[in-house]
């Protein structure tokens, strides 16, 4: 008998999947702004850039998501110095989504790695320094969608505190925000 409830409650969740009104892929691009903490002798800055996101939804409220960002910025206080940070992550959405609501709230945890690409000359050097570094990233924040139509989003916020550790020893808290469009495909 138990055995029988358990499978019918597992035909009913898979079933219920298959109706969901949350497309199957979602597609985005966005601006992304970083302001990077301070740390290793540097002091806090912002730079500025872009991600690509791809989301699947494997329920009507959860997903997974891919996400490939790069920010940059050439002057940190005053100092001709160049820094690119490419990150890459991936994680779980969980959204509030509702049929009958245009907005769409998520919460996100996403982990990766951080690879930042920074370059400069040192005051009275005259020597151009070049340093490339590759370690772990985490961001963990929401997201905000509003829905235009069946194909289209607008997210005017991404909002995630952005945790960088590099050659671990380097700890970085960040903030990081985004907006942008987010394209759906698949049924809705």
């Amino acid at each position: 008998m138990r055995f029988t409830n358990v499978l019918l409650l597992n035909a009913g969740l898979a079933v219920g999947a298959f109706g969901q009104s949350a497309p199957v892929l979602e597609l985005g691009g966005q601006y992304q702004m970083l302001r990077v903490g301070s740390g290793n002798g540097l002091p806090s800055f912002i730079a500025n850039g872009g991600t690509g996101s791809l989301q699947v939804n494997f329920l009507e409220q959860i997903a997974g998501v891919l996400e490939v960002g790069m920010v940059h910025n050439g002057d940190i206080n005053g100092l001709q110095l160049n820094s690119n940070w490419l990150s890459y992550l991936v994680g779980p959405r969980v959204s509030l989504r509702n049929r009958s609501s245009k907005l769409i709230p998520a919460l996100e945890y996403l982990v990766g790695g951080t690879t930042v690409f920074g370059s400069g000359t040192p005051p009275g050097t005259g020597i151009l320094v070049s340093r490339n570094t590759t370690g772990f990233a985490m961001a963990v924040g929401g997201t905000l969608d509003i829905r235009l139509n069946h194909a289209v989003a607008f997210r005017p916020v991404q909002l995630d505190y952005f945790l960088t550790r590099v050659n671990n020893s380097f700890k970085q808290n960040n903030l990081r925000y985004g907006a942008g469009v987010i394209f759906t495909l698949g049924k809705q």
